[in-house]
């Protein structure tokens, strides 16, 4: 059996191992025995100095059990449980997955419990790995008192946690294969800096530059490819919630029961607000949390705001959402703006609730660059449109029961539209013309 050493001094790790004989296969298990790290070893490895920054790390049995074991000890202790594991996670690396593709992950329920399968291709960049490893341990901690429901981890959360432990350990969470030959003995080495920067650094530089996504749009799953670009904001957002997360009062606890009540529930949103119910009531608290930290992070003062027009035409647009409708149904559709008076009057509440959701939710983001003189007002807005869709909720969607609270809302709109033209009236150009002082 080959022997595995890490020698550290100094800020630098070296690591020898034998090396191994071309082809051959090896199936390792990590110190813990929780994983089981199945693939061929690497026949020769380079003479050349490999980075721990390089774009893609090579996968080998040995150093991979390695760094699965290190990614757990650094969740186990940001999360602050203890190594209770039940399920075996079977790990393989595969010579038929295309360099850097995604891990693929899969569980099974056995009679004696469940067993996870972790797939990664020969080549991977060291974030995908954090991030499959990571995903797959919240798998099984959320089973352990699971049924025959597999949980579903948020996105947000495998990635949040992920780019929280990458950037904030302090030792490097995966080993690169040795790459020097020292009498017969391969070596790798690693250099850490002493001091490690600010982990929030990468996301604050990116939310100061980019819209944030709102709570809802950070929970929506995503699909399987996004561009580049959104796929970044998404990281960062990640990263920045799960951080929040934490330094809650009881965030930790919270976190940890959301991941035990995941199995038994439809939906993550359920078993989050579950969880936090003393932090936040209603998703809608949880917007609104989210919304300040957004402001704080990123900076943000009053300097930053818009001006007054435009606000004023920022707002009008929100409260005139574009639409399709069409006269009849020979008639295709065309886009307009209708008013929010309009959609609640004459739409059906199925079709106006999307509509009034996506106009609550862009009034609370609106309110981050909103000058102080006009919050008031669109957060009545807000609580207007809330109130209509909660109380209606109960209600339900039948047209005749929800009259009294049809005309109720309309009436409020309508009065809240009159107090909003002393602000102004936006026009085509974008400048806002002063509404008459009332006599």
């Amino acid at each position: 059996m080959k022997t595995l050493a890490i020698i550290s001094g100094c800020g630098i790790a070296f690591m020898a191992l034998a090396a191994p004989s071309a082809d051959s296969q090896r199936t390792v298990r990590s110190s813990s025995g929780q994983f089981v790290v199945a693939g061929s070893l690497l026949a020769s490895w380079q003479a050349n100095v490999s980075f721990t920054n390089a774009p893609l790390v090579e996968l080998d049995p040995n150093t991979l059990a390695v760094s699965c074991e290190r990614i757990k000890q650094v969740l186990l202790r940001e999360m602050g449980l203890l190594d209770l594991w039940r399920g075996r996670i079977y790990v393989g690396i595969s010579s038929s997955m295309t360099s850097n593709q995604p891990p693929v992950i899969g569980a099974k329920l056995f009679a004696d419990g469940w067993v996870y399968r972790l797939e990664l291709p020969r080549q991977i960049e060291r974030l995908k790995l954090v991030r499959g490893v990571v995903q797959v341990l919240l798998m099984e901690i959320a089973n352990r008192n699971a049924g025959l429901r597999s949980a579903e981890i948020p996105l947000w959360l495998s990635e949040g946690l992920s780019q929280h432990l990458m950037n904030s350990a302090e030792k490097e969470l995966v080993l690169s294969p040795p790459n020097w030959t020292v009498n017969n003995i391969n070596v790798n080495w690693m250099a850490r800096h002493a001091v490690r920067p600010d982990p929030l650094k990468g996301a604050r530089e990116r939310l100061r530059t980019h819209a944030a996504l709102s709570f809802s749009k950070l929970g929506d799953p995503a699909p399987d490819r996004l561009p580049e670009e959104p796929w970044k904001t998404y990281q960062a957002c990640s990263q920045l919630f799960f951080n929040q997360l934490l330094l809650l009062n009881g965030g930790r606890a919270g976190m940890i029961e959301m991941l035990y009540l995941l199995p038994h529930h439809l939906n993550w949103q359920t078993a989050f607000l579950t969880a936090f119910k003393k932090q936040f009531p209603r998703l809608l608290d949880v917007e609104k949390w989210w919304a300040v930290v957004l402001v704080h992070f990123t900076g943000l003062d009053p300097m930053n705001a818009w001006s007054r027009d435009v606000a004023v035409e920022k707002l009008d647009g929100a409260l005139r959402p574009p639409v399709l409708v069409s006269a009849n149904r020979a008639d295709l559709p065309r886009r307009t703006r209708m008013t929010i008076q309009q959609i609640i009057r004459e739409w059906d509440y199925l079709r106006q609730r999307i509509i009034l959701k996506q106009t609550a939710t862009q009034l609370l983001m609106m309110r981050i660059k909103t000058p102080a003189e006009m919050v008031a007002l669109v957060d009545e807005y807000r609580s207007i449109i809330d109130n209509y869709l909660d109380k209606h909720d109960r209600i339900g969607a039948a047209r005749s029961r929800a009259d009294p609270l049809v005309r109720e809302t309309v009436g409020r709109l309508n009065e809240l539209d009159l107090r909003r033209a002393v602000f102004g009236t936006p026009n085509t150009s974008g400048v806002s013309q002063l509404a008459a002082p009332r006599r």
